[in-house]
């Protein structure tokens, strides 16, 4: 009896450790993922079951697409019905680089921001004059270059230039017609210059999704687009300890996207106008 008793017991035990193991496996299947591997290690004459569960690399990763861009820079005709010393004949601006960013409400140090003009500009910023196209001034080597950055849409712009207060860690433009320690302003038909009015502590030109053509910019996989951004200038009051209240010019804006053709793509850059009347003649 006393044998058949034992048998009997350890019988029992088995079927214990037999019903423990698949439990075992359900709850951690049951926990873990798709691309999860599971080890096992089992004794069973010990009564002891061990699980390590990792999340490896997955084999298959989606590749990053990505839309070429090319940037276009142009003012609006400033008070064309203006005579004499009253005529704006150049607003130039000196530009650091240029960046697109997904999300309408990102932060100055966002990892996001993906940069659409070259990166030397960072040590060597270019002055250009948003009246002239870039052909005539001779800068259309910075545009003519296709930026390559993740395909889809993005909620904002930011132009960042060089500071009309400049540090002395802050890199300049090799040349310079603003004068008078500025580096972004407006020449008059008399010669006269007015700096243009910038955030100091942020030297930049910001677009949101509001001055976006229907709120977003999208940049399909595989394409190339044209960003157009154009300026306007505006004249808006501010004051100051040491000059009053005044008068001075800023630039506000809006940008669209326009898919180039493939005939386009055969068109030699330097023979792209940029000027605001052709564009406005080409819509």
């Amino acid at each position: 009896m006393g044998l058949t008793s034992a048998r009997k017991i350890r019988m029992i035990c088995n079927n214990c450790w037999n019903l423990r193991f698949p439990s075992a496996l359900l709850f951690v299947f049951g926990l873990t993922g798709c691309n999860t591997c599971v080890t096992f290690t089992s004794n069973p004459p010990t009564g002891t079951l061990g699980i390590v569960a990792s999340d490896p690399r997955p084999v298959c990763t989606l590749t990053k697409m990505n839309a070429a861009v090319r940037t276009q820079l142009a003012a609006e005709p400033v008070c064309s019905s203006c005579v004499g010393s009253g005529q704006v004949q150049h607003i130039f601006i000196s530009i650091r680089g240029m960046e697109l960013n997904s999300s309408a409400t990102a932060h100055d140090d966002s990892p996001d921001w993906e940069e659409l003009l070259p990166a030397e500009l960072e040590q060597k910023p270019l002055q250009i004059d948003l009246l002239e196209s870039n052909l005539a001034q001779g800068v259309q080597e910075p545009f003519e270059r296709t930026a390559h950055i993740p395909a889809g849409i993005y909620r904002q712009l930011r132009l960042r230039l060089v500071p009309n207060q400049p540090t002395i860690e802050d890199r300049l433009p090799e040349k310079n017609p603003c004068d008078s320690g500025k580096f972004n302003c407006i020449v008059m038909a008399d010669g006269s210059i007015q700096p243009l009015l910038l955030d100091e502590g942020l030297p930049e030109l910001r677009i949101t999704s509001g001055k976006m053509e229907g709120a977003s910019l999208l940049f399909p996989p595989d394409t190339h687009t044209d960003l157009i951004i154009e300026w306007k200038l505006v004249w808006e009051w501010t004051s100051s300890a040491d000059k009053g209240v005044r008068l001075v010019p800023a630039l506000v804006s809006n940008t669209k996207v326009r898919r180039i053709t493939l005939d386009e793509l055969g068109t030699r850059e330097d023979e792209v106008v940029n000027d605001f009347h052709s564009r406005q003649a080409h819509d």
